[in-house]
């Protein structure tokens, strides 16, 4: 069986693990798989200007800085990107929850509706295939592709990207379909 459609594999990073409490996203990374095949063309990658300082602590984790972030483009800006990406595709993440929440929470920020995700969740499919929830850090060192995860959206987005690829034949592609959920952003 052919697979015709386009993941698109998102990660975000942010100032914080709880946009509840005033966390927001400083670099998103988009990574389209088509065919099994990661289009390296079609990646989208940008820093995020959050309009707050980010923690040193998280600074230490994902090694981004206040100042590179400082001219970095709006949340608008970005918005827009994933909007566009989000059509006609179908998003991949790891521990989706997390990213999603933190895209609801700047699409309200900015006076926009939520954005209508189809996705699968890389933790889910894991779960079925393992029967527990596996870290990424563990799939990919598992897979070879990796060692750790470094925590820089780009970079994360492709080793999870390599590790869906990997995860869907192991599931087989046919299947994938079952594991496509829908998102139109929460009521909080």
């Amino acid at each position: 069986m052919i697979d015709e459609n386009v993941y698109c594999v998102m990660d975000t990073e942010t100032t914080g693990l709880n946009p509840f409490f005033g966390d927001r996203i400083v670099e998103v990374a988009i990574v389209p798989v088509y065919k099994n095949k990661i289009v390296e063309k079609w990646i989208y990658h940008s820093l995020v200007n959050p309009n707050i300082k980010i923690p040193a602590l998280i600074q230490k984790i994902h090694g981004i800085s206040n100042s590179e972030i400082e001219k970095a483009p709006s949340l608008e800006n970005v918005i827009s990107n994933i909007r566009a990406y989000a059509k006609n595709t179908i998003f991949v993440m790891h521990n989706a929850q997390f990213d999603l929440s933190f895209i609801d929470f700047a699409t309200k920020e900015i006076g926009e509706f939520p954005i209508n995700f189809r996705y699968i969740d890389t933790l889910e499919l894991s779960q079925i295939i393992y029967g527990r929830k596996r870290s990424l850090e563990s799939l990919i060192n598992e897979f070879k592709i990796g060692t750790k995860v470094p925590h820089r959206a780009l970079e994360d987005a492709i080793l999870t990207a390599k590790v869906f690829i990997k995860l869907s034949e192991k599931i087989g592609i046919e299947n994938l379909p079952e594991f496509i959920r829908k998102w139109g952003g929460k009521s909080w």
